[in-house]
This record gives structure tokens, sequence and C-alpha cells, in this order.
């Protein structure tokens, strides 16, 4: 059995398995992180980069949070657990940057596309 390890994400500390990654984390404290090319059944692609976070004492940009594993993370200078925010000014401006992206490349054919209804860059 593996160690679980302890993780904080936006102030909720969880105890997970060191080989999830922090959107599977994220699940586990109750914190939907937004996703498009996400799916747990499918292997990681990292493509659509909505679902960027913050990880403190990390890189200075935002994360991947389906391709970075909770064992990857650093913890605290004295120990505590390892620190994710979702909702810094950082990571909004990111996600903003990346759906302008997205909805500039997308044909807006809405009436007529098989999606109908169900696509998430309605929402």
């Amino acid at each position: 059995m593996t160690d679980l390890k302890k993780i904080s994400i936006d102030g909720i500390v969880v105890e997970v398995d060191p080989a999830m990654t922090i959107i599977q984390a994220a699940e586990v404290a109750g914190i939907e992180i937004p996703r498009f090319c996400y799916h747990e059944r499918l292997s990681i692609a990292g493509n659509c980069r909505m679902c960027l976070v913050e990880v403190k004492g990390g890189p200075p940009k935002p994360a991947a949070s389906c391709a970075m594993q909770v064992r990857d993370l650093r913890p605290g200078p004295e120990g505590q657990p390892a620190e994710v925010y979702t909702n810094t000014p950082m990571v909004k401006k990111a996600r903003q940057g990346v759906m302008e992206f997205l909805l500039i490349n997308h044909p807006l054919d809405c009436p007529i596309c098989d999606q109908g209804g169900e696509c998430d860059l309605q929402d």
C-alpha cells in the first residue's frame, strides 16, 4: 500500500495517493477545476490548458493540474503540505487567455453543431 501524501488545495488539506494528479486530488477535496480534455479513463493529453493551477514553491507560471502528480509537489519549508491554488489572479488570467484562444479558433456554428447544447464552450 502506498503512503498517503498531504496536499492543501485552496486551504483544504486532504491526504491522497501520491500517484494521483492534482485534478484528482482536487476532486477528493470537493473542488472542481475546469477542464475540457481531461477524462479519468483516458490518457492525459493536457492539450486544453483549462485546468491550470498555481503551485506554491513551484514554477512561476501556472501548471496543468491534469498532468502534474501529487508526488512531484514540494512540501513547505517546515514540512507543511504542498499548497495549490485554483483561483488566484494569475490562474484566472491564464484561463481567460486560454479561453480566448479557444474561442478565436473555434467555429461558432452552434445551431448546426453535433454538440448542440452539450458543448462546454457554451457554459
